[in-house]
């Protein structure tokens, strides 16, 4: 039920993205769109494939070095088959909270701590934030002279996006770093599960929750311990959001169309600021909206091409890669329980 479940939702998000493109190529030019769809040119895509899957093994690279920092017994196949769901349930879930919790807990299965998991997943994220803020501070100073006397309220619009992932930033720092916030607030917690009745066997639960909070302490104090190892993984994370942002760029060489890369590169990270507040599940109509609104002063008449191309790379493809992998990891996990 739970699989039929998330495959209704993945394809009906899918066909909500899907009519919000099309009515904005029905608003704008169909017939143009449809044009620069038939010429487009195949090794470009080819290119931007393999940008899309530098990024995913980018995200897996990361998280396996920690793995290793941990001596955590998992293979470096399987995390990327996990990155893969995590990538599937961040774009069916709000804001993309569902896919580290379910990579967690399919790292469990495997026989991870979890909160060796949390912390790998977490340090991961630490870092991959720290470059988009640092990125989108440099990016927003182009930007907005490109953007600011065509687009109003530019400035109040890139700052909720900046705003958002800053506090997020703030936050991871302040869990992974107040041992003491991070224990009373899984205690609270805790507490609530229990007052639910969703969990039994209060002492036991609490322990092990508690046990699993300190693990995942110890495991960032050793990373933080480890230079080398934050300095690799902020360049892995840096290449990861080059990747991401840089996709866009491929997607418009793919239609003939020239603009510099640096103006697409940074009009895309004011696209994702943007965009990263909406709570909607895969950013589904803020991100066709404001890649237009964006784009159309540098693609032109081949805006909604773009788009379609771009939201196939970075979103759906998510969706049929990682509902693939997470179809066979629900199939491995029910097998064991027979």
């Amino acid at each position: 039920m739970a699989k039929a479940s998330n495959l209704a939702k993945a394809l009906l998000i899918v066909l909500i993205s899907l009519v919000l493109v099309l009515l904005i190529a029905g608003i704008t030019d169909i017939k143009a769109t449809m044009n620069a769809l038939k010429k487009i040119t195949l090794k470009w895509i080819l290119v931007t494939l393999l940008i899309a899957f530098f990024d995913w093994s980018a995200e897996t690279l990361t998280v396996w070095m920690f793995a290793r920092s941990y001596k955590t017994n998992v293979s470096l196949i399987y995390l990327f088959k996990n990155t893969l769901v995590g990538r599937f349930f961040s774009a069916i879930t709000p804001f993309s909270t569902g896919g580290q919790p379910m990579q967690i807990a399919f790292l469990g299965k495997r026989g991870v701590e979890y909160g060796q998991a949390t912390a790998m997943l977490m340090s991961r994220f630490l870092f991959y934030q720290i470059v988009v803020t640092c990125a989108s501070v440099l990016g927003l100073a182009r930007a907005y002279s490109l953007f600011a006397k065509r687009i109003s309220n530019l400035a109040l619009l890139a700052f909720f996006g900046f705003a958002l992932n800053g506090f997020v930033l703030f936050l991871i720092l302040l869990f992974g770093l107040n041992r003491t916030l991070a224990e009373k607030t899984v205690s609270k917690i805790s507490r609530f599960l229990v007052s639910m009745k969703i969990v039994k066997r209060k002492e036991l639960f609490q322990q092990r929750l508690l046990e699993q909070t300190r693990l995942f302490h110890d495991c960032m104090k050793q990373s933080a311990k480890s230079p080398l190892v934050m300095v690799v993984a902020f360049f892995i994370a840096f290449l990861e959001v080059w990747a991401k942002i840089s996709i866009t760029y491929f997607v418009g060489r793919s239609l003939d169309v020239h603009v510099p890369y640096l103006d697409v590169i940074v009009t895309q990270l004011v696209v994702f600021l943007i965009a990263s507040f909406v709570p909607t599940p895969g950013a589904t109509g803020a991100s066709e909206g404001v890649y237009t609104l964006f784009f159309k002063y540098l693609f032109g008449p081949k805006t909604v091409a773009a788009l379609l191309v771009w939201r196939f790379f970075t979103y759906y493809l998510n969706i049929i890669v990682g509902g693939i992998a997470t179809a066979h990891e629900l199939q491995r996990v029910a097998a064991e329980k027979t």
